[in-house]
């Protein structure tokens, strides 16, 4: 591998997604500096400087062993894009009707930016009890199984060495063959591949659009025993017509971006968070269209830098080129998206931030969700404090609105119409709401637990509330008005969960933003010389 110190006399955007790259595809298990910069060829200076930075940004974490691994932030954007690209969220759904009317195993699959290389997207298994079985964010090659050929009969063979892997006896070992082959795919409309990636495996696909510059494929695989020519006529005009409403779904959102969102402007010039700012931004609005002018506003860039840097996020795959000359989401966001998946579960996002308040105050801290559907609130995560005196609250646990801190700073923050009426039927009144309202946080003694202080502030998920976060004292650590140490401290912490969570650019609550001028490590540092 080339030396990734070479790249830093240039951007320095390879040497980040290199970083990022090798985290994510060591999803069990975390890397140390010294094995992760013998990895990529790199000196450890250089790895530990970025790591660093990454965990800054929380793309990336360290274990309780001090490895690093996935981080939270990385884990929030990727379900994000999944939610919001069609690939995912309607691709899915195309390939659950394919695999339940063919009964093989669908799939889906887009070029990586390597010629030789594709990687899947997503795949659905039917109830079968033999089943070919390939997991998002699989690579593969792209002269050797269905997915990949179906792929270079809309691209082209550009880009492949003359001299090609052969994978087992039915592969395809040069660009000529391949040439001649996908010329033969077109009078059957399909690609078929019998053997050709995985001996034991025979495929059938079909090519998409994604856009202008970037193509996919469609695939019904299953195992070689089970294949018959007779079925390819059918399979073929499913896939095509599964391929053609996708294709309809992408040309309908291309270009969409909410009106109402604001670009994540880079918190600074350092190139890392210029690279987590497009990433957030592409993430957010999957199918945005950026022109040079919008993303030099992103990266606080003028004209000549915001194109050298987009030109090398273009090389590694963080961006594509539109014929218009737009950028859009590159593969590498999608690929990174396919291996991470969405199923991350709020509480374990957060663990670190509620672990930290606890052991900055010492105090049990509980992190309350809310439900907007139901009207309802339960504690989904409780830190015990270090105290030889504290509060344990049982997880899973309904919570009232009405009486004691979590639930009240959430209700205050509910929908004036809502708010209203869930107040008035329990007596509580709009001046203590909007008190809560004004300071940011609310405070109750003995309203749930007894003898015990809450001091909860809530946290918003694109400007939405969705839950809070508390410390729960007892009266005797906290006789009267809470001391606004602790109160910031909750505030902190439920400031950074916002962040961490939001990927909308949707402006906090001014509630919730702290005092004017009052920065986080202010207010941290002055509860740490408080203790």
């Amino acid at each position: 591998m080339e030396q990734l110190d070479q790249s830093a006399q240039r951007d320095g955007s390879k040497e980040v997604v290199a970083v990022l790259e090798a985290v994510i595809n060591r999803a069990g298990y975390g890397w140390g500096v010294r094995e992760l910069a013998e990895e990529l060829g790199a000196s450890r200076s250089t790895v530990n400087r970025i790591l660093s930075r990454l965990v800054e940004e929380r793309l990336v974490s360290r274990d309780v062993s001090g490895a690093y691994i996935i981080g939270p932030r990385l884990k929030v954007l990727s379900a994000a894009l999944q939610e919001g690209h069609p690939l995912f969220a309607e691709g899915t759904k195309i390939l659950e009707r394919l695999s339940r009317a063919s009964g093989a195993t669908a799939l889906m699959a887009v070029e990586s930016g390597n010629p030789e290389q594709c990687f899947v997207l997503a795949s659905v298994e039917p109830d079968a009890p033999v089943r070919y079985t390939l997991p998002a964010g699989t690579n593969l090659p792209t002269h050797a199984g269905a997915l990949g050929l179906a792929i270079l009969t809309r691209r082209g063979t550009a880009g492949l060495p003359e001299e090609l892997k052969k994978y087992t006896e039915a592969s395809m070992d040069s660009r000529t063959r391949i040439e001649n082959a996908l010329q033969s795919y077109a009078t059957v409309g399909a690609v078929v591949s019998i053997g050709q990636h995985i001996p034991d495996a025979a495929g059938l696909g079909v090519p998409f659009t994604v856009n202008d510059r970037l193509f996919g494929s469609l695939s019904l695989s299953r195992p070689r025993n089970e294949f018959k020519e007779s079925d390819i006529e059918a399979g073929a005009e499913l896939l095509s017509e599964a391929a053609r409403k996708l294709e309809s779904l992408l040309t309908e959102r291309a270009g969409s971006r909410n009106k109402g969102q604001v670009l994540p402007e880079a918190e600074s010039s350092a190139l890392i968070q210029r690279i987590a700012a497009i990433i957030a931004m592409f993430c957010s609005e999957p199918m945005a269209e950026l022109t040079l002018q919008d993303l030099s506003s992103l990266w606080r860039t003028r004209s000549v830098a915001t194109r050298r840097l987009a030109e090398s996020a273009r090389e590694v795959g963080l961006m594509t080129t539109l014929d218009n000359g737009a950028w859009t989401a590159g593969p590498t966001l999608l690929r990174w998206s396919a291996s991470l998946g969405s199923g991350h579960d709020l509480p374990q996002l957060v663990d670190e931030d509620l672990r930290g308040l606890s052991g900055q105050t010492g105090e049990t801290t509980t992190l309350a969700l809310y439900d907007a559907d139901t009207e309802v609130a339960h504690i989904g995560r409780t830190i015990a404090g270090a105290r030889n005196v504290r509060y344990v609250l049982e997880e899973g646990e309904e919570i009232p609105l009405t009486a004691g801190a979590a639930g009240k700073v959430i209700l205050a923050h509910l929908p004036g119409h809502v708010s209203a009426r869930i107040g008035k039927e329990a007596g509580v009144s709009e001046q203590e709401l909007e008190l809560i309202r004004s300071q940011g946080w609310a405070a109750t003694d003995s309203e749930r637990v007894p003898d015990a202080h809450g001091i909860a502030a809530p946290f918003f998920v694109n400007g939405i509330i969705r839950g809070s976060v508390t410390v729960t004292v007892p009266n005797h650590r906290a006789a009267g008005t809470p001391p606004t140490e602790l109160t910031s401290a909750v505030v902190s912490t439920a400031h950074r969960l916002s962040r961490l969570l939001t990927v909308k650019s949707a402006r906090l609550p001014a509630a919730h933003k702290g005092k004017p001028g009052e920065l986080e490590s202010e207010r941290d540092a002055a509860f740490a010389a408080s203790q």
